[in-house]
């Protein structure tokens, strides 16, 4: 199985309920997304059946109508994959620079960069 899933954003809300529920059937996954209506309902089956093609998601027959869907990849794995994909294609594989970037812009707190500090502290 491949580690790259090139799931899209509509997708992975659907696996971020999977990774957070373990197992869920249809109704369950439309409950948590707060919709009902038919036309929703084809779009959440569509992204679920793109899915298991990917291999992200295994479904299991439970009875004669039922399905129950469970995710196929560790959410831990993923978001590694991601962030390695991330980091690879807009900073070249430089941590450094996506930090830097970070600091220069003003997208971290003092308290999450002293944070930081602390932990490759602890690391050496």
């Amino acid at each position: 199985m491949s580690d790259k899933y090139d799931i899209t954003d509509a997708e992975l809300e659907i696996m971020q309920i999977l990774w957070k529920e373990k197992k869920c059937d249809l109704n369950t996954i439309m409950e948590i997304l707060n919709t009902d209506n038919e036309k929703n309902k084809n779009t959440i089956k569509t992204l679920l059946r793109r899915l298991i093609l990917k291999g992200a998601v295994k479904s299991k027959k439970i009875g004669l109508k039922e399905t129950v869907y469970v995710p196929a990849v560790n959410e831990e794995k993923f978001l590694n994959n991601e962030n390695e994909s991330f980091l690879n294609r807009l900073y070249n594989g430089s941590t450094d620079k996506l930090l830097l970037n970070f600091v220069e812009n003003k997208k971290i707190s003092k308290e999450e960069l002293q944070k930081l500090m602390d932990m490759l502290e602890s690391e050496d």
